[in-house]
């Protein structure tokens, strides 16, 4: 008497299932907005501060920061091109033998700032950890109304800010990406770049094919949910 019941729920269950994931594809194939996406979104305008804080983003293979890493390393460096802050700390443990933020450090030289204007917080081991480590006593000497910069990534931006605040620092501006404006130097700025070949020309190769598009944006909407979810437990373990 169950079986036809317990069929119907599963006939069901594979429809229901099979729309749902057929329009999640066509949905992230197409391009098309997420929505919930934004609301993860702090942008904020630089201004001057003491130190630029660059929050480490992860690592990959062989010692190489991730894509989001990149991006902050190169956000702290054209911020500190511009004069924001005299000082940039990278703040960051990891999980290999060096620390993120020597990692992080190195990459910001190779970018083009100088060894002084360098500083580490070598033990920060998540989000939550990162203002608790930054006021313990040492050499930063950086306190809660430190007025401070910090650079994370768009879709981390809210929870780092919303920890920030709950930690009690008063006076900072999350930055999520920044390109110099004081300087022309296409060795600092790489977006001026030209190639030194004679005659070159771009392919005008489009990279925006369906599948790319699809991978792109698959990997946006499951690094927004994880975000999300990342700030629920925040929130219920008391750190936001």
């Amino acid at each position: 008497m169950k079986r036809p019941h317990v069929k119907r729920i599963l006939a069901v269950y594979l429809i229901v299932t099979g729309i749902v994931a057929n329009v999640f594809v066509i949905w992230m194939a197409a391009g098309w907005p997420i929505g919930f996406d934004r609301w993860l979104v702090v942008r904020e305008a630089p201004r001057q501060a003491d130190y630029i804080v660059c929050l480490a983003g992860g690592m990959g293979g062989d010692n190489i920061p991730t894509e989001d890493g990149w991006d902050r390393i190169y956000t702290a460096a054209q911020l500190w091109f511009d004069g924001y802050a005299p000082k940039i700390v990278f703040t960051g443990g990891g999980v290999g033998k060096i620390s993120e933020s020597e990692v992080y450090a190195g990459f910001a030289r190779w970018f083009g700032c100088p060894e002084e204007a360098l500083f580490f917080e070598p033990d920060a081991a998540g989000t939550g950890d990162h203002p608790a480590k930054l006021l313990e006593p040492g050499a930063l000497g950086i306190r809660e109304d430190t007025p401070l910069i910090i650079v994370t990534s768009p879709l981390h931006s809210r929870r780092v800010a919303m920890v920030f605040r709950k930690a009690g620092f008063t006076d900072f501006r999350v930055v999520t990406g920044w390109s110099a404006r004081t300087t022309r130097d296409p060795a600092k700025v790489r977006a001026l770049m030209t190639s030194k070949f004679v005659g070159f020309r771009p392919s005008g190769k489009d990279y925006g094919d369906v599948l790319n598009r699809l991978k792109w944006q698959t990997s946006h909407f499951f690094n927004a949910v994880r975000e999300a979810a990342a700030i629920v437990v925040y929130k219920i373990k008391g750190k936001i």
